[in-house]
């Protein structure tokens, strides 16, 4: 997981309203440093490290409501709903590593009950037993991964690409203006 970006300039003597500008302006170059991962629909990990950067500046807008203002308000959806798409991404990619992980757990179990089978059986038995393994029967545990497999990397990029398609429709309206905006000058 990424590490926040430090805020530096948050001066006690200064008002509460100009204190949640710089704390919101860093949280602002944060999330936008990673505007260039979006394109890459397979960057696991900088994707899941957007959706923290996400997730500080929803919070950061939550926890200064009273001074964003309305304006701060329609932010806040925005970068949920972003947080939100990222989300479901990255639930997608855990339950590809959770299933890849049963795959090779699966098959290696299998190889050696293959190798145990070989090495216990006479010479002429080998060859049937490793066809065997080459065609699996219908209730072999890795069929269904597979397809779960398959299935689930279908579902990940269109979550990836329905991500993409709400990223370019904000940058398209302004987002990014509005929340440096937010993060200048005093809403009411």
């Amino acid at each position: 997981m990424s590490r926040a970006w430090p805020v530096t300039d948050v001066d006690p003597d200064e008002s509460l309203a100009t204190n949640a500008r710089r704390v919101l302006a860093v949280r602002i170059a944060e999330y936008f440093s990673y505007a260039s991962v979006v394109p890459l629909e397979h960057a696991v990990e900088p994707l899941h490290n957007l959706r923290i950067s996400a997730k500080r500046l929803r919070y950061t807008l939550e926890l200064f409501r009273d001074v964003f203002g309305e304006s701060g308000k329609v932010q806040l959806e925005r970068v949920k709903a972003i947080q939100e798409e990222l989300g479901e991404l990255h639930d997608h990619d855990v339950r590809i590593e959770l299933i890849l992980d049963e795959l090779e757990r699966t098959a290696y179990e299998q190889i050696t009950h293959l190798g145990r089978e070989l090495a216990a059986a006479p010479v002429g038995e080998h060859a049937a037993i490793a066809a065997s393994l080459l065609r699996p029967p219908p209730d072999d545990p890795r069929r269904g991964l597979i397809a779960l497999l398959g299935r689930e990397h279908v579902r990940r990029q269109e979550r990836y690409w329905s991500f993409r398609r709400r990223w370019e429709r904000q940058a398209a309206d302004g987002f990014r203006a509005e929340l440096v905006r937010l993060s200048t000058i005093a809403a009411g």
